[in-house]
This record gives C-alpha cells, sequence and structure tokens, in this order.
C-alpha cells in the first residue's frame, strides 16, 4: 500500500521513506498546500513464491547493491528544492516476522484473499498449496 493517511510508526534506527503528497490542482504558489496523504515507496517482486509466506506487515533484511544515486537540485513555486534519488539492486530478502509496531493495515483479507476464501466456502474445499 504505498499511499496512506498515516505516518508509520518506525522502530528506531529505521529512516522513514515516506514524503507528503502535493496536491496536483492548479494554484497560485501561495496557495498550494500538501495534502494529507503520504506516499511510501514500494517493491514488486515476481516469481517469488517464497514471498507468499511474508506476514502482512513486518520487518525484514534487504541485501542489496546500490546502482545509482542521484542529487538535484531544482526550482517550485519560487523555492529552491532538493530531490535526492537511490536506486538499489535487491539481490534477496529474509523475513524477521511480524512486526511489534502497529499495523498500518487493518488485519483484513485483501480483495484476492476474500474472494479465494470465498470460493472455497462455497465449494466446500480444504485450502491447497501451489
Amino acid at each position: 500500500m504505498p499511499y496512506t493517511n498515516k505516518k508509520a510508526d518506525l522502530p528506531e534506527g529505521f529512516i522513514d521513506l515516506g514524503e507528503k503528497v502535493q496536491s496536483m490542482e492548479m494554484k497560485p504558489a501561495m496557495e498550494v498546500k500538501e495534502s494529507e496523504s503520504i506516499h511510501y515507496p514500494s517493491l514488486y517482486f515476481s516469481n517469488a513464491k517464497e514471498l507468499m509466506d511474508f506476514p502482512k506487515e513486518g520487518t525484514a533484511v534487504i541485501h542489496f547493491k546500490k546502482v545509482m544515486e542521484k542529487k538535484e537540485t531544482f526550482m517550485r513555486d519560487g523555492e529552491e528544492k532538493k530531490c535526492y534519488c537511490v536506486e538499489l539492486e535487491i539481490h534477496g530478502i529474509k523475513s524477521n516476522g511480524k512486526s511489534k509496531m502497529e499495523p498500518m493495515m487493518k488485519e483484513e483479507d485483501d480483495d484476492e484473499d476474500a474472494i479465494e476464501k470465498g470460493l472455497k466456502e462455497s465449494e466446500g474445499e480444504e485450502e491447497y498449496e501451489d
């Protein structure tokens, strides 16, 4: 879930990567206001069956290689802004289990889980593994 209305309550030592989303409405510079939404970057993995057992939220250790870093300065609304970008090549990930921090999402099934659960219940099937 890359967008949320709540900053993550991260354990000590974690870098908070969330940033406030700027309103995209066309307004004079003096009227521009930040929205209440926070954007968090996300990682997408394909062909990673082992990750299906990860908890809905938790902590993990990532083995990576930094392949690019960039610092840009630009003007927005008459102010000098800085942007820092880093590209990480992800080599591996290991779950540390369920987090002790307050979950940002309710412990509910996502849409696919709910549909699959409903189909199984209606057909009287037991859960199965791929």
